[in-house]
């Protein structure tokens, strides 16, 4: 039987700037605007991911204090 021979992963960085077979390709300008806007968007998901967090303990807070205020209610019947 014959051996399977997988080729190796190979990664280059590549600047592409001009026209690629009819398509407009980015400029390095453009890049490093998208590559800002992504970092802006990053840092705005992570700051509401700490709000979420925030409410999700405030709201776990309110429901252990309603569960006592229940269950002390409940204990004059």
């Amino acid at each position: 039987m014959e051996e399977e021979i997988k080729p190796s992963y190979q990664a280059h960085n590549v600047v592409i700037r001009g026209t690629v077979e009819g398509y407009n390709v980015a400029s390095l300008e453009d890049l490093k605007k998208l590559a800002e806007n992504i970092q802006n968007l990053q840092r705005e998901m992570n700051a509401l991911r700490e709000q979420f967090n925030d409410v999700q303990r405030a709201l776990n807070a309110t429901n252990a204090r309603l569960e006592r205020v229940e269950n002390f209610l409940k204990s004059f019947k």
